[in-house]
């Protein structure tokens, strides 16, 4: 289905599937096996359903998820360079990397989505009303980014400060007057599912300018510990196959 249809105008939209071996949580959950598959082939497999999405890339630093990759039907043109595969490397530098790579060799996108493949309840009916909402939005430096609405307790967090006094997270609510227009304001938790923004502006995961795509909470999840794992195998179901 990839690049099947030119449904959002003339733009070419390239898919960025980030997974770096190692992980200090859950060692290689990557392609641990997540209901008799590698973890990172349920994003895969949704990448390459979505009809909007051109190009479907893994960037590693590994030539066994390269294989993989392969194996699920996708390439890995490149591997990553050492700088950027540490822990300590930003996901920001590692899509300046896969963009900058393809343009030197002749390709050339419009959009970047980039679908970590610790997400693997998101599918592609998400991908695909995430770049119908970019696509519908009008500000020319948008961003997207999924996220899943919070109940309003969470508003109310407090953290000590430097003195150990206790105080709203969110400033604002320090005055009194600010409570009752809290209680009015939807409250966000990003679920790393999706991001998306334009290839010649890849600049920040969150900007002054970044949307959200609000996702339901039993398809946010996002994978980092043993925990995690099992409770996203619990919540699959055929729905998201």
């Amino acid at each position: 289905m990839v690049g099947a249809a030119r449904v959002i105008g003339d733009l070419k939209v390239l898919a960025v599937i980030p997974a770096r071996a190692g992980s200090v949580g859950l060692p290689d959950k990557n392609i641990r096996s997540f209901r008799g598959k590698p973890l990172l082939a349920w994003t895969v497999d949704a990448a390459k359903t979505c009809e909007y999405i051109d190009r479907v890339v893994l960037s590693t630093d590994s030539q066994n998820y390269a294989d993989i990759a392969q194996q699920c039907g996708i390439e890995t043109p490149f591997l990553r360079p050492e700088h950027l595969s540490g822990s300590n490397a930003s996901l920001i530098n590692v899509l300046q990397h896969v963009v900058s790579e393809l343009k030197s060799n002749g390709e050339e996108f419009d959009v970047l989505i980039c679908l970590q493949p610790t997400s693997p309840l998101r599918t592609a009916i998400h991908i695909k009303q995430a770049l119908e909402l970019f696509q519908s939005i009008t500000d020319p430096d948008k961003n997207i980014a999924s996220v899943y609405e919070l109940p309003q307790k969470f508003a109310w967090v407090l953290q000590a400060n430097k003195q150990g006094q206790l105080r709203f997270l969110d400033s604002s609510l320090q005055s009194q007057n600010n409570y009752r227009r809290q209680q009015n304001s939807a409250i966000y938790m990003p679920n790393g599912a999706i991001f998306i923004m334009q290839t010649a502006k890849i600049i920040s995961q969150y900007t002054d300018h970044t949307y959200p795509y609000i996702m339901p909470l039993q398809a946010s999840a996002d994978i980092d510990t043993l925990e995690d794992f099992r409770a996203a195998e619990l919540a699959q179901t055929d729905h998201y196959v």
